[in-house]
């Protein structure tokens, strides 16, 4: 077969680009502009389409998408420890219906897609438009008080989905993925890893302050978050199952703690353990009216535990 592949000495300047989504086998009429941190430059522009023209910073991809098309933003390569030198932070999604995705992975959920050592005090993604997707990333906050990894919601966001990313903070007791006071219907958090990578980090893993109506939390690893590591807040009608809690302590509620404000939710068949023996202190913790949360073969080690209500 004739080798069709280009190089970066052919000029697409006012080129056209044709294809299924330049290749990636994204169905949609929207377009994908690629960025590269090591050979970016955000002067590509709409030459970004073609990945030997990738932006330098996934802010200027942003800005180069239109809502609700489709549009894709893919990473080809950031380097996980260190800021994208001319990076707007924090990275502000706010086009309608864009999916920000990392293009290579190990397998699993580790990606070598990804960006952390966002500045001092700083979130990593504000969440500033609707039907937004973020997968196959590597995402962390790693200094300052007051930095989260996913948040920033000034007004309700509906439809955030959140997939095979490992989403992390260090050195600083923040959210992974934060809610904040407003709400965030339909909300799909699946297959992330959330990990302190040492123990002063991450406070909650995800915490639903407002809500999240009709959203669902499924097959995620929580590992030693300091506190309850899924707050549900005033979470409504939230489905979440098949969650796997390595615990930071023995301490009541510290996988999954559903205050009286958590109603109509239903919480099923997750996994909380904590160190070699088993877990005296029970890890799930719900403190709303008895009947307004259904509770259905949870664990607690080996044993299949209903939650502590006080």
């Amino acid at each position: 077969m004739q080798d069709l592949r280009v190089t970066r000495t052919a000029n697409f300047t006012g080129a056209t680009v044709t294809g299924l989504n330049n290749g990636l086998g994204l169905m949609g009429k929207g377009r994908v502009f690629y960025v590269d941190n090591t050979s970016g430059s955000d002067g590509y522009g709409v030459q970004s389409q073609n990945p030997n023209y990738p932006m330098l910073t996934i802010s200027g991809a942003m800005d180069l998408c239109t809502a609700s098309v489709g549009d894709v933003v893919c990473v080809m390569q950031n380097s996980p420890s260190t800021a994208t030198t001319g990076e707007v932070w924090p990275i502000a999604m706010d086009v309608a219906g864009v999916l920000l995705m990392g293009l290579y992975s190990r397998g699993g959920r580790i990606s070598d897609s990804g960006f952390g050592s966002t500045p001092t005090n700083t979130n990593c993604i504000d969440i500033a438009a609707n039907f937004l997707a973020i997968e196959n990333l590597y995402l962390q906050v790693t200094t300052g008080t007051t930095g989260d990894v996913i948040g920033g919601l000034t007004a309700s966001r509906y439809g955030l989905a959140v997939r095979n990313c490992w989403i992390g903070l260090q050195n600083t007791t923040r959210y992974g993925i934060y809610a904040q006071t407003w709400d965030m219907p339909y909300l799909l958090v699946e297959d992330n890893d959330f990990s302190a990578p040492n123990v002063a980090g991450m406070t909650h893993a995800i915490y639903l302050s407002g809500n999240a109506t009709f959203g669902e939390i499924r097959r995620n690893t929580f590992y030693s978050c300091s506190s309850y590591a899924l707050n549900m807040g005033g979470a409504q009608a939230v489905t979440v199952t098949d969650n796997d809690f390595r615990l930071y302590s023995d301490t009541k509620g510290f996988a999954i703690y559903a205050p009286a404000t958590t109603n109509h939710c239903y919480f099923a068949r997750n996994y909380a353990q904590h160190g070699l023996a088993d877990t005296s202190a029970n890890p799930y913790l719900d403190l709303a009216t008895d009947g307004k949360n259904a509770w259905v073969m949870n664990y607690k080690g080996d044993d299949v535990t209903y939650p502590a209500t006080s």
